[in-house]
């Protein structure tokens, strides 16, 4: 029911309260298994995947803090329009995946809760606010801007080579939109320099190959916007002479 003055309920309020309690608890649990890792790690590698760098990955886990200002920002004004929703289930799903890669037992209570937060934020999108969502080419760009993101702070949390292949990627990654304005096949060979080799060299990680789908996918649609709005241009000029 809907006070004097407040907008219509939707269907959708109760869903999205329980999703953000449910973001948020996960959110501050995976910072606690941040921190343990990075203080308590050597001492309970059972707890978290027998993984040998406990420091690097530990800070990985503080990604957590990322889906932590998701939740916050269903709150918001606005928070629950589709464009937000959207960016609300990147920042949730997306770090809780990434985590399972780089914790073990720890991370099942936060993991599980971040994912459950998700799919319910999912389950109360409608499909035109998710057509909506990537029809804005900005809201595309800030989208494939936050997966290059991903990227430098998995390619900083590495080892090696793959951890400059994250870095370089994700900067490849946001360098696609302005590359798309000059040269379309040019803006595609950037993608795909940008998404495939760090994917490649995690390839047994469940989260760099997702992320680079959707990278691949967002800077299709960033290029092809691209492509498609130069041709009108192009057809508006020569009308007009």
């Amino acid at each position: 029911m809907s006070t004097p003055g407040s907008a219509p309920s939707d269907g959708r309020e109760r869903p999205d309260r329980i999703a953000t309690s449910l973001a948020l608890i996960g959110a501050g649990l995976g910072v606690v298994a941040g921190l343990v890792e990075l203080t308590a790690g050597p001492s309970i590698r059972d707890w978290v995947g027998n993984k040998q760098d406990t420091t690097r990955l530990g800070l990985t886990t503080l990604l957590a803090a990322i889906a932590a200002l998701a939740a916050a920002a269903l709150r918001r004004p606005g928070g629950t329009t589709g464009a937000h929703r959207i960016a609300v289930i990147f920042g949730l799903t997306i770090p809780a995946l990434l985590c399972f890669t780089t914790v073990g037992r720890l991370w099942y209570p936060p993991g599980v809760l971040l994912l459950a937060a998700g799919a319910l934020l999912v389950a109360g999108t409608r499909r035109d606010e998710f057509a909506a969502a990537f029809t804005d080419r900005h809201q595309r760009v800030a989208l494939l801007a936050v997966c290059g993101a991903y990227y430098v702070f998995l390619g900083a949390t590495a080892l090696g080579g793959a951890g400059a292949l994250g870095i370089v990627g994700g900067a490849l990654l946001w360098v696609v939109p302005a590359a798309a304005k000059r040269s379309h096949q040019a803006a595609y060979a950037v993608l795909l320099a940008g998404a495939l080799p760090f994917a490649a060299a995690t390839w047994w990680s469940v989260a760099t190959p997702l992320i680079a789908m959707l990278a691949l996918w967002i800077g299709h649609t960033v290029v092809r916007h691209t492509r498609e709005t130069d041709g009108r241009s192009r057809e508006a000029l020569e009308s007009a002479r």
